[in-house]
């Protein structure tokens, strides 16, 4: 009588990611949802402070700050799906995470 096996190589979750690319697969796309949600709270979080600045030049400043980097951060993920698309095309790779 043979032993059965702590772990079933069919069913085991790691088997799933069976390299780099089915990995990336699940993740891109995670990291493109969670950056759009981080944007859109740091935007709703902004307008928020300025709504309850009362006048306040300072706080006024500081909100109208915390959208600037909202912005910049979702145009440095839109620029480098984009370098990512066009050097794929270049070097004729498909990125299939992208």
């Amino acid at each position: 009588m043979t032993p059965t096996p702590l772990i079933n190589p069919t069913t085991f979750p790691a088997v799933r990611f069976a390299n780099i690319g089915a990995l990336m697969g699940v993740l891109v796309p995670l990291a493109y949802i969670v950056g759009g949600l981080v944007f859109g709270w740091m935007l709703i979080w902004s307008a928020y402070l300025i709504i309850t600045a009362g006048g306040d030049k300072e706080k006024v400043q500081k909100a109208q700050q915390t959208a600037t980097f909202a912005v910049i951060g979702i145009l440095m993920i839109v620029v480098a799906a984009l370098l990512v698309n066009i050097l794929g095309f270049i070097t004729n790779i498909d990125f299939q995470f992208i």
